[in-house]
């Protein structure tokens, strides 16, 4: 029986070291790992100006699930989205951070009470007293006008009062910065006549060169930017207009181009699209944007991370091994005995002598 002791310690603390190694990869290490892919991308000009883009976080609501884990839902989610920000925060350093749209999941729909946690999330999660300088957008989820929703005036003000009224016009006397709003049909440019003399960038939530119409035409008539940054899809790709040219972009590498002979010598628009930073979107491939401008140089690379919900899944397949692993071990140990105290009550019956 000592033995038997002796062993069961044995196999609880292999389980137990084992279940400490997987929790310390799962939450500490990949992310280590997932970084070392990661492209630097270095300043050879003193007016270089490095840029976090973030699209689509959509932190997670209390309506549409309410599910008895959703509260460890949004705990998880948040958690991810604070480190994964924070990490790139660390390797970019930038001196602007863009939100591309969808900073909530259900800012549209929120109540006045609702809006206000989500918005103190939110803060939460990517406030950073060092980086100040920002530039917002609104996503459908943040406002409404998915698959032509109503968008309502109250929706539009308190995004503009909370996330917005700080915001980033232009930068160093170098770089502009437009707001494009796809679903309203409208965009920012309130100093027309000095646009002229700044590198523009244009910042939507929904992508617009794929799409055309009166608002492109507007736009390259109007702002004529050098770039345009978006998200919505959850994917990332890069558009050049006017060809129908899209680019999958999935690799670990860095992509240069050339604003200024894009748009004068190729008569060209570039538009990169962003993929979604929240593993909740379902999507393989989730990462944060970073791209670096130099005079009309743009270099830029996605921060891939690691897929949380491969490792959630890993943290169920573990619990189940090691729950069946448990039961065979009781029963591995505990039968023989059993049969062997049968046996030896049947050999002390059978030598009782018989009268």
């Amino acid at each position: 029986m000592a033995s038997l002791r002796v062993v069961n310690r044995l196999v609880c603390r292999g389980f137990v070291a084992l279940t400490l190694l997987l929790v310390f990869f799962n939450e500490f290490i990949v992310y280590y790992m997932a970084q070392s892919s990661w492209q630097p991308i270095d300043c050879k000009l003193d007016n270089c100006t490095r840029l976090l883009l973030i699209a689509d976080p959509q932190i997670l609501g209390n309506s549409y699930d309410r599910s008895s884990h959703s509260p460890l839902a949004r705990y998880d989610s948040d958690r991810y989205l604070a480190k994964t920000f924070e990490r790139a925060l660390a390797f970019t350093q930038p001196h602007i951070i863009v939100f591309l749209g969808d900073l909530l999941d259900e800012g549209n729909i929120a109540t006045a009470q609702e809006y206000k946690q989500y918005v103190q999330r939110f803060r939460r999660i990517y406030q950073n007293k060092n980086y100040k300088k920002r530039v917002h957008v609104p996503g459908d989820n943040d406002i409404g006008g998915e698959n032509g929703d109503y968008i309502s005036n109250s929706n539009q003000r308190r995004f503009e009062n909370e996330f917005m009224s700080e915001d980033l016009f232009d930068y160093d006397n170098r770089l502009r910065f437009f707001k494009i709003n796809r679903m309203l049909l409208d965009f920012s440019n309130p100093d027309r006549d000095n646009n002229a003399d700044r590198l523009r960038i244009g910042v939507s939530h929904a992508p617009l060169l794929i799409g055309g119409g009166p608002l492109l035409r507007a736009i390259i008539s109007d702002l004529d930017p050098h770039i345009i940054f978006s998200g919505h899809w959850h994917e990332s790709r890069i558009f050049i207009y006017p060809s129908t040219k899209v680019i999958n972009f999935y690799e670990n590498a860095v992509r240069h181009f050339d604003l200024k002979a894009l748009k004068e010598q190729e008569h060209s628009y570039l538009e990169i699209m962003v993929p979604t930073c929240s593993y909740r979107m379902g999507k393989s491939k989730i990462g944060l944007g970073y791209a670096v401008l130099e005079n009309y140089n743009l270099s830029y690379t996605v921060l891939w991370q690691p897929n949380r919900f491969i490792l959630l899944f890993t943290y169920v397949f573990w619990g189940l091994f090691v729950v069946c692993g448990f039961v065979v071990f009781k029963m591995m140990t505990r039968c023989p005995f059993r049969v062997a105290k049968r046996q030896t009550l049947y050999n002390r019956v059978s030598t009782i002598p018989q009268f």
